[in-house]
């Protein structure tokens, strides 16, 4: 398996479009946090300064992080779509690579992608929980951290399978949109309490939206609806991983090499 995330990162290395997405992300997360927790508005009982404070640091820079989520999601589409594009796929089971080592090699590409941004966030939201002075410990709530991995790990997911259907990268991203925007459309004709189930709504809930004081967020028709348990919006998103994974695989193996 480390042979094969090798192969991913010396065809990656050289590749542009993968440090500019990677460098926005690790310039822009920390500047417009650091931007939102300045924001002051008169008579508002709010102090968005105590973003920084532990706990609450890691709950806020993720919900900001899962934002570029989309991004990263993109650029793995790109990536994909250029093994097609470029013929490298065929090179790949001509040299003795088989269809599964594709995906294998994919998955442990996206989770090094998450991993990296993962620990990014952590020395991020560290520094600022630090210097904000709080006197709480670090490690309350830290498991949004992992939370955020499984968040990019699922958007990536997504990006592989319309990847390895469409093989365009043009296509693909349109696609990849697309889907996030019709399913979010799907969900407003059904009930709420399917809608909640589907898989992009599931993913994205995963770094829930921070509310100062507990505030309770009401639906269209002014009703708070009885949302999913954090815990059991995780095991549903890994679900929707390992079932996004599953198939890809038997997309690629339905498809020609070509």
């Amino acid at each position: 398996m480390i042979n094969l995330l090798k192969i991913e990162y010396k065809k990656l290395i050289p590749y542009s479009t993968f440090w500019t997405i990677f460098g926005l992300f690790f310039l822009f997360t920390p500047v417009v946090f650091y931007g939102a927790g300045q924001i002051k508005f008169d008579g508002f009982p709010v102090d968005f300064a105590t973003m920084y404070n532990f706990p609450n640091v890691w709950n806020n820079i993720t919900y900001l992080a899962s934002w570029f989520n989309l991004l990263i999601g993109m650029l793995f589409v790109i990536l994909v779509c250029n093994e097609f594009s470029f013929k490298t796929f065929r090179q790949h089971v001509i040299d003795g690579q088989s269809k599964a080592d594709f995906i294998i090699a994919k998955i442990l590409l996206m989770s090094s992608f998450s991993l990296l941004s993962t620990l990014y966030l952590l020395i991020v939201g560290f520094l600022f929980g630090s210097f904000s002075g709080s006197e709480a410990s670090f490690l309350i709530d830290i498991k949004y951290l992992l939370i955020y991995f499984i968040q990019s790990l699922g958007y990536m997911s997504l990006g592989l399978i319309i990847a390895v259907l469409i093989r365009s990268s043009a296509l693909s991203i349109i696609l990849f949109i697309c889907s996030i925007f019709f399913e979010s459309i799907i969900r407003l004709l059904i009930p709420d309490a399917l809608a909640q189930f589907f898989p992009m709504k599931i993913i994205s809930n995963l770094t829930p939206v921070p509310t100062p004081g507990g505030i309770q967020v009401a639906n269209i028709n002014g009703v708070v609806a009885e949302a999913i348990s954090l815990n059991s919006t995780l095991i549903i998103a890994v679900f929707y991983i390992f079932a996004f994974w599953g198939i890809s695989y038997f997309i690629l193996t339905k498809k020609d090499i070509k």
